[in-house]
């Protein structure tokens, strides 16, 4: 399926690692002009000679999306030189493992900042390069905005942020031909979930309350944010799509496997 996608200008947050890195793969895989951004610079020096070996050729910035100026520095400078930006997929966030009630104010005001904040400015900000030829905006969400994990609270109060954010984005986008959805992952083999899930309660807990008994990789987030982006999409908005591998959609997952005598992948 041609998804018309080459020479598009895809901007990208958190582009450089996980599900950011690839996603923009799979965007240059489709001829698309794609420029990604990131904290770090070593992330960035990584993801530029990962691409630079598959034969691609994006472009790469170091930002600070919690910070205002820098944001719209990032967006304005794209924008100019292009003339206009077709897609934005904001995927930079953080993870942070504390209950709220032991959480110290400038790491709540980091998590907002980084996580929720930082995506409706990325809108915001964007529009001007967006509205005259219309476009696509893709944010990522979480499962986490469903059902949340006591221990990274924040974290899910800034992912439910998100799923409001995109049905609120899509309506009020929507007369200038801007469709704003969002990808709602389970969990995924990331830096992120392999710092805080995996490392702290390993891949059984990660596993058992999916019915397909594993975790997701990158990729497969990767592919229907494009699919979210491209023309194959044209009459959905406002929705928040979950990849989650059927996680907490029944209360027994492993049942089956146990009953039908299947070795779950993760053993």
């Amino acid at each position: 399926m041609d998804l018309h996608l080459k020479n598009k200008v895809i901007l990208i947050t958190g582009g450089t690692a996980g599900i950011g890195k690839a996603t923009a793969f799979e965007f240059l895989k489709e001829g698309a002009e794609v420029i990604v951004c990131s904290r770090s610079k070593n992330k960035i020096d990584s993801f530029l000679k990962d691409a630079e070996s598959k034969g691609f050729s994006p472009s790469a910035f170091s930002v600070d999306v919690s910070k205002e100026n820098e944001l719209k520095s990032f967006i304005n400078e794209i924008g100019n030189t292009y003339g206009h930006i077709d897609i934005l997929f904001h995927n930079a966030a953080l993870g942070h493992m504390s209950y709220l009630t032991q959480l110290k104010k400038d790491a709540w005001d980091t998590i907002i900042n980084t996580n929720l904040t930082s995506a409706w400015m990325s809108a915001k900000f964007i529009l001007p390069f967006m509205k005259t030829a219309g476009g696509s905006i893709i944010l990522t969400c979480s499962l986490a905005s469903k059902i949340a994990t006591t221990s990274v609270g924040v974290y899910a109060i800034t992912k439910s942020g998100i799923a409001s954010l995109t049905r609120l984005l899509a309506s009020e986008l929507a007369p200038y031909k801007i469709r704003v959805n969002a990808v709602s992952p389970g969990v995924i083999s990331s830096d992120m979930v392999k710092e805080t899930v995996l490392k702290t309660k390993g891949l059984p807990y990660a596993c058992h309350s999916a019915v397909m008994q594993r975790i997701g990789a990158p990729k497969e987030v990767a592919k229907p944010v494009v699919f979210l982006a491209s023309d194959a999409a044209s009459f959905i908005t406002g929705e928040v799509l979950d990849i989650s591998g059927g996680k907490f959609i029944v209360q027994d997952p492993w049942a089956p496997w146990e009953d039908f005598g299947i070795s779950v992948p993760y053993i």
